[in-house]
């Protein structure tokens, strides 16, 4: 019984420190809390569940392989919980495994010295609880350390590449080899095990700062790739404005020379075509954007692709309600929006005229954000899609940007239409928001 209750405790806080570890990367979670709580109790009781069972059914040695095989479930389960990429989280998931066998050397080798040799049996009590709680305080230790040197403001925007994890991937699982084989083994040998232990510890290390540096750099590229798209944006608004200019001051040159011209139609009593005159010219006075939202940077995005999309002869419906108090930075909304726009009309583009159709919602949900692109599309098309997801700032990348600025997307087809949802939490300011 005392087995049972000690190991079970150690693993609630095994949870537990793992979910403190892995909390920077979703921002999700705070909006969708009771979800996760019962996700959290389906998940605690589900591990307090194999452990009676195991310790009722399985021989005492294969309780270490199936202790090892949970640990590696619930942390994986953890990790995905709090959306972390897959690749971060096979890694994340190797090394903390790694760091907790770790502590358990350490706590072996330190309860053995506190101990007297009567009490250093591993069937003691005392030695058990003795062994669990410097696993625990050892354990805390680390993962607060990791916590605030190397992910104390990770939003996980950027995944690790499959090269990198390649790399990387064999270290962890050496150290978890050769842990788990120092913890089940009869090695009497106090120095080689301490040479071995604190070899795997500075071997973790460099890859925890490996980790790190690659994420650092990656993130900057992605910076400069988004800075490079929001100049982009800022470059053809400017070439918009000069060109607006200079229709005004062409406009400005030509209206005297109209006005000569219907002077002259009504003094020779030509009406009906100094009228017709003035009806022609009002198409030159008529404004060259309609206005969509308040912002200018996403007006004129939205100017420029529906613009695109009537030129393909794509019909497109629109439910566009954007508040001026919008605080999210609009540059990123820009991108996100102008993606997936993009994705519709490039997709309407491959299917025949008659069936080009594109719906776009975006508008205000108490202090959300809602935007949904729907399209109709070719239904052979949905595996390339799935390439296209990989390409350039496609919807991988629109995903990550929503990770950082905390929001959800959603993918699906009905019949032959595609739809894309995208929710944006607490996007508004006013009174409802408080200090979000």
């Amino acid at each position: 019984m005392l087995d049972i209750t000690l190991r079970s405790l150690s693993l609630l806080v095994y949870l537990f420190l793992i979910s403190y570890f892995f909390s920077n990367w979703s921002t999700a979670i705070k909006s969708h809390r009771e979800f996760y709580n019962v996700i959290w109790i389906v998940i605690i009781i589900s591990a307090m569940v194999t452990i009676i069972l195991s310790n009722a059914y399985i021989p005492n040695i294969y309780l270490p392989y199936l202790n090892l095989l949970l640990s590696f479930i619930l942390t994986y389960t953890i990790a995905m919980l709090h959306s972390v990429p897959y690749l971060d989280s096979v890694v994340w998931t190797m090394t903390l495994i790694s760091i907790n066998l770790i502590c358990e050397v350490l706590s072996l080798h330190f309860t053995k010295i506190i101990l007297n040799a009567e009490l250093t049996s591993h069937d003691s009590p005392t030695f058990f609880i003795t062994s669990i709680t410097i696993t625990t305080l050892i354990g805390v230790a680390w993962i607060v350390i990791l916590k605030f040197s190397i992910v104390k403001e990770a939003k996980s925007e950027l995944s690790t590449n499959l090269s990198f994890i390649v790399i990387l991937l064999p270290i962890p699982i050496l150290s978890i080899i050769i842990l788990f084989g120092l913890l089940i083994g009869n090695n009497n040998d106090k120095i080689s095990e301490i040479t071995i232990t604190i070899s795997v510890i500075f071997l973790n290390i460099c890859v925890i700062f490996l980790y790190k540096i690659t994420i650092e750099y990656q993130k900057n590229q992605y910076n400069l790739t988004l800075r490079k798209k929001n100049i982009e944006v800022e470059y053809r608004i400017l070439n918009e404005i000069k060109r607006n200019r200079t229709n005004v001051l062409k406009l400005k040159h030509d209206l005297k020379n109209q006005y000569l011209t219907i002077l002259g139609l009504i003094e020779n009593e030509e009406v009906n075509e100094a009228i017709d005159y003035i009806k022609s010219s009002f198409d030159i006075l008529e404004p060259p954007t309609k206005t969509y939202a308040a912002d200018g940077v996403l007006n004129y995005l939205l100017n420029e692709k529906l613009a695109e999309a009537r030129k393909n002869q794509i019909n497109v419906d629109h439910q566009i309600f954007v508040s001026k108090n919008i605080k999210i930075n609009n540059d990123v909304l820009t991108i996100v929006i102008g993606n997936i726009i993009d994705n519709a009309i490039q997709a309407s583009k491959r299917i025949k005229p008659i069936d080009r159709y594109v719906n776009i919602i975006i508008k205000q949900v108490n202090n959300d954000l809602f935007i949904e692109v729907s399209n109709n599309y070719n239904s052979e098309e949905i595996f390339t899609r799935k390439h296209r997801k990989d390409k350039g700032l496609g919807m991988k990348n629109i995903g990550d940007l929503l990770q950082q600025l905390g929001g959800i997307q959603r993918h699906w087809t009905k019949q032959r239409r595609y739809f894309v949802t995208i929710v944006i939490f607490n996007v508004y300011k006013g009174n409802k928001c408080g200090d979000n």
